[in-house]
């Protein structure tokens, strides 16, 4: 859907007279040229909620008890992050 939008602004783009197409390319050079601040993290995760990615926004921790006794789990062979380093690789 986004595509067939960007192919109408395109052909309307094309359609403009010369001076309104060096008006247009002025304005998208500006928007281009200003830095734009990075988001917060609230709009962050809107924008993810918008995208799909994620269903809802999940509410901050502020019990901290569950995690204050956690023990590692003892494996057996090599480290995990060894494994996922050699399977990118």
């Amino acid at each position: 859907m986004a595509h067939s939008t960007f192919d109408k602004i395109l052909a309307e783009a094309k359609a403009l007279p010369p001076d309104e197409q060096r008006q247009l390319r002025d304005k998208l050079n500006e928007w281009l040229d200003t830095p734009q601040a990075p988001p917060s993290e609230a709009e962050f995760e809107q924008h993810l909620v918008q995208q799909g990615i994620l269903s809802k926004v999940p509410p901050p921790i502020t019990d901290l008890s569950p995690y204050l006794h956690r023990k590692p789990i003892q494996i057996k062979g090599k480290p995990l992050s060894e494994t996922i380093i050699e399977e990118r690789g």
